[in-house]
């Protein structure tokens, strides 16, 4: 239980949270991700969870999708942080092919979402 107050209070004042990178191409913007820091993970290291990482469609197959996962990489390992998460849809082989290129492993999992629907039910609003 110390380690994860220790954690808890680390987390508190390094202010971490949702993150953006923004990738340029030509001096345009070409692409985003949006990322949070997650603290605890399994293994006490906390993860990075990307909740999404978008190229423009006419700007893709030009590794910008790959800097960026780069670049999270680098700080992930920057900032002690030992995994990175990510969901790609079932229908986007792009973005599938290019993070199992890039090592990732594919989990089998149930994604639940909570529409606002349903999250007034469960409030119970």
């Amino acid at each position: 239980m110390a380690a994860y107050a220790a954690i808890a209070e680390a987390t508190i004042r390094t202010q971490e949270g949702t993150r953006f990178v923004l990738c340029f191409a030509d001096d345009e913007p070409a692409g985003l991700a949006c990322f949070a820091v997650l603290r605890p993970g399994r293994d006490l290291k906390g993860l990075i969870f990307i909740k999404d990482l978008f190229v423009r469609a006419e700007l893709r197959s030009r590794g910008l999708g790959r800097a960026m996962m780069r670049f999270i990489a680098e700080f992930a390992l920057g900032h002690g942080i030992g995994r990175i998460d990510l969901a790609a849809g079932t229908d986007n082989p792009g973005a599938r092919k290019l993070y199992e290129e890039l090592g990732g492993l594919v989990r089998p999992a149930v994604y639940f979402n909570f529409p606002e629907d349903t999250l007034r039910k469960l409030a119970g609003r």
